[in-house]
């Protein structure tokens, strides 16, 4: 193989096609701090004979913590009736608008009731399930592990138990985010403790095998990580091939809103030092701002099919703004041990805005809690990010049709130059159905697939809280809403304004490509109760996944002449091939070899500096076997 360094500057990607949202680069900050944390403790949940799942709820309360919060979202959320919206979705339905031919809805494949409510608000559902179909799920009070090949429940345990070996950690506990690894067949668990800096912590525990029922090794991160009377909230874990992210809004005891959250921070941590049980290498990244104001509500993106790395990357976006076109997509370049952790940070507009979203109708004066439009779901896969969060959602005019609805981003060409589509989701038959709390997870076959599953709780004035599913096949083809389990009740807990998040969980099934497996809420009536129910379900697409029909060679060169003197190639390959690239001059001479290896099938993309050449005109040539694929005049003039 031959590569003249001198001409590239950048090899093969895959290239996609690029949406109308793009980068703008402007002055990103942040800081890291490293930390030694020992393994406080072990716990096996098959030792645990008798669990009474203790919990008390603060019925008046509807947001734990920040006592400004509710006040604050409530003023925003009174401006979406009146605001003069800009929005660009509002006169027809993704469905109707999207689709190009009839796709049917996601196909289930099996489904069973998860935790039982025992007084927690919200649920905050999150699930994990092992190769051998082993699931834990937790919400807001209690874990549950679950055989699907026995369709059993092995135990259920309160958060409290599992680490009740602890010591110094409040009782308080809350906010479960669970993970499997399949490259170690582990499960990981992380949920927090304590709503004020003095006792604030973040538990991380590690199964020392792919027993969920054995030996755990349990962890206590500090909550208060600086020191600055600030306390952890609302965590998001993902898993590269060689470490755990844990992100999480630092805020501040007491003061308003404005001064309570300080920022949000990104825990990275060598995973197999937790397996091991030993003091796990971890690195804080803080102070992540952009132009001088920190980002919040940071969100990890997880693999798709298979874990990606060394480099990961997360989200953030305006999540309070009442429409925006705002996302920040922020990249952590390696590993801890390589020395080169850094993290950078992007600013990415989108084609579509979102909205901070209205609360959602059930039936009855009862509204269901929305919170705000941060991102909730997040996977990479093929060069692409695919995400979902909440958002006002306008359908046809007027102001009484702002209603709670959800945006699918897909973010193409990630690694290159990253272009970011936004679609908000409705369905033409169900136009009025609001929808809540969604998450996302890769259901593709190959590696053209953009096939993802997304799950989301959904209601309406004449609908119960129910749980669903929508099947993304490609290009903004989306298939209609499908019931995953219908609730058979409204939500009616709290005296006013009902929770019905935070979260959902969603997982692709490791070995068993094009399953996913996801958990949600429905309504569900408990004797008198109006309360939270927890729907686990197995569910795969609809459709074969197939690659499409091979194309012949085709190549474009842009732009040319070149710009800040460089020149990029586009191709398609309809095989694994060795290609040749070279200048010649006009008259046939050759001037330069600038590559001669091994390319992929599909698109690729090729840039070359044209930096050494004079200004007139050339030839660009790509031949393989001595065949010529493809020749363009190029003219250079810098």
């Amino acid at each position: 193989m031959r590569i003249q360094n001198k001409w590239i500057t950048l090899l093969f990607s895959a290239l996609l096609v690029l949406f109308s949202g793009g980068l703008t680069k402007a002055q990103s900050t942040s800081a890291s701090k490293s930390f030694r944390i020992a393994c406080q403790t072990h716990f096996s949940p098959k030792n645990v004979k008798q669990d009474y799942l203790p919990h008390l709820q603060h019925i008046d309360s509807v947001f734990v913590g920040n006592a400004t919060y509710q006040s604050y979202l409530k003023d925003i959320k009174s401006q979406i009736s009146t605001h003069n919206y800009t929005m660009i979705h509002s006169r027809s339905s993704s469905y109707e608008r999207k689709a190009a031919n009839e796709v049917d809805t996601a196909v289930v494949v099996d489904g069973y009731e998860g935790n039982h409510y025992n007084g927690g608000i919200p649920n905050d559902n999150t699930m994990a399930i092992s190769n051998d179909g082993i699931v834990v799920s937790a919400i807001n009070t209690n874990i549950q592990f679950y055989d699907t090949q026995l369709d059993s429940v092995l135990k259920v345990i309160s958060l409290s138990k599992f680490s009740d070996t602890l010591t110094n950690v409040s009782p308080h506990q809350y906010d479960p985010k669970a993970i499997y690894d399949y490259e170690n067949d582990r499960f990981i668990l992380v949920y927090l403790a304590g709503s004020k800096s003095y006792e604030s912590n973040i538990i991380v525990a590690f199964s020392q095998s792919n027993d969920p029922m054995g030996e755990w090794n349990i962890y206590s991160l500090p909550g208060n990580p600086l020191n600055d009377t600030s306390w952890t909230d609302y965590p998001a874990i993902s898993l590269s091939h060689d470490e755990l992210f844990i992100t999480g809004n630092l805020l501040k005891d007491g003061g308003s809103w404005q001064t309570s959250f300080k920022q949000s921070v990104v825990w990275q941590i060598d995973k197999k030092t937790g397996y091991n049980g030993d003091s796990l290498t971890t690195n804080l990244h803080y102070d992540i701002a952009y132009n001088g104001k920190n980002v919040r509500n940071i969100h990890p993106v997880r693999g798709g099919n298979a874990f990606y790395g060394p480099e990961v990357y997360l989200l953030s976006n305006q999540n309070f703004a009442l429409e925006s076109d705002t996302f920040y997509l922020i990249k952590i370049e390696d590993n801890l041990s390589s020395g080169h952790a850094d993290l950078n940070l992007d600013l990415l507009l989108s084609d579509t805005k979102y909205g901070m979203p209205p609360n959602a109708h059930q039936p009855g004066s009862k509204r269901l809690a929305t919170n705000d439009a941060r991102v909730l779901g997040a996977f990479y896969q093929n060069g692409q990010i695919q995400f979902v969060g909440n958002s006002l959602n306008i359908y046809f005019d007027g102001d009484t049709n702002k209603i709670a609805g959800f945006y699918h981003g897909v973010i193409k060409d990630v690694t290159n130059s990253p272009k970011l589509h936004l679609n908000i989701y409705s369905d033409q038959n169900k136009a009025d159905m609001e929808y809540g709390y969604p998450n996302i997870s890769y259901c593709g076959l190959h590696d053209e697939s953009q096939q993802s599953l997304i799950t989301v709780d959904y209601a309406s004035k004449t609908h119960v809280p129910s749980f669903g599913s929508i099947f993304f096949e490609e290009d903004d083809t989306y298939s209609p809403l499908g019931n995953l389990y219908s609730g058979n009740t409204r939500i009616y807990i709290l005296w006013s304004l009902q929770r019905w998040g935070d979260y959902s969980g969603s997982q692709p099934k490791y070995n068993e490509p094009g399953v996913v497996w996801a958990s949600g809420t429905f309504g569900k009536k408990i004797g008198n109760k109006q309360a939270y129910g927890t729907w686990i379900a197995s569910i795969k697409s609809p459709k074969k996944d197939v690659p499409k029909a091979a194309k012949e060679f085709s190549a474009k060169a842009y732009p040319n002449p070149p710009v800040n003197e460089m020149m990029s190639v586009e191709f398609h390959l309809t095989k694994d091939e060795e290609i040749k690239i070279e200048i010649v001059s006009i008259n046939g001479q050759k001037v330069a070899d600038l590559y001669d290896a091994q390319a992929k099938a599909g698109k690729n993309v090729f840039t070359f500096s044209t930096s050494p050449l004079e200004n007139g005109l050339y030839l660009l040539r790509i031949y393989n076997n001595d065949k010529t694929l493809y020749t363009k005049k190029i003219t250079i003039v810098q």
